[in-house]
């Protein structure tokens, strides 16, 4: 299988490139984004773009891969539906939909959040994305909705107030992992989750957090 994976500089897409990464299913990956995620892999290429929602230039790097792994995200705090729609929906629906042209039956899964069926602001934006990727003709689709995540050893969130919870809780995560599955997972178990969505294992479009746990113990 062959990955193109956005966000790999984040937490998120950190965790999922290296479970992609070590997974032998995997061929290759091609991470996409505005900066370098600063790993070095026999099968990892890296293109990085300015401005992504630029790319016409680089399409014919495009061609040739079964999976995209979407794990690009940014905070609604301090902007309005336009500004947060920009990025999370605007530029993941241009990205997909110019995949799924250039790559027939590519499979895709993206990275939503936990309380993303509420009805905040943010939540209607992933809403919103989430159904217009169930709706194209992806060979395998899902979304998952992670929320509090322990990341991997040398992972860190460039969010300050999230990397300090990571700090605190810490000691308590295993015992807060196994009593509460619909609160917290590992950035191991999400990155295997997005993998096997896109692998076609997953049993359901959306997967909250204990699904990710459940699905992200599949060998």
């Amino acid at each position: 299988m062959k990955i193109i994976l956005f966000g790999a500089s984040g937490m998120v897409g950190a965790g999922a490139l290296r479970e992609a990464l070590n997974a032998p299913k995997v061929e290759s990956v091609l991470s996409i984004g505005r900066r370098s995620c600063g790993v070095t892999h026999p099968k990892l290429r890296e293109l990085l773009l300015q401005d992504l929602f630029d790319f016409a230039a680089v399409e014919d790097q495009l061609v040739g891969y079964d999976a995209c792994i979407w794990a690009v995200g940014i905070s609604s705090v301090g902007l309005d539906e336009a500004a947060y729609a920009r990025v999370t929906e605007e530029l993941t629906l241009v990205w997909a939909r110019a995949l799924l042209r250039l790559n027939p039956g590519l499979s895709f899964c993206y990275c939503s959040a936990a309380g993303a069926g509420g009805k905040s602001m943010w939540a209607r934006v992933r809403q919103r994305v989430e159904g217009a990727l169930q709706s194209m003709p992806f060979r395998h689709a899902g979304a998952v909705r992670p929320a509090f995540i322990r990341p991997g050893p040398g992972i860190r969130s460039r969010v300050r107030i999230y990397q300090a919870g990571i700090v605190l809780l810490t000691p308590v995560f295993p015992l807060f992992g196994r009593l509460f599955p619909s609160l917290f997972t590992t950035s191991e178990r999400l990155g295997r989750a997005m993998l096997r969505v896109v692998e076609g294992r997953a049993d359901r479009f959306i997967l909250e957090s204990a699904d990710i746990n459940r699905v992200g113990a599949q060998t």
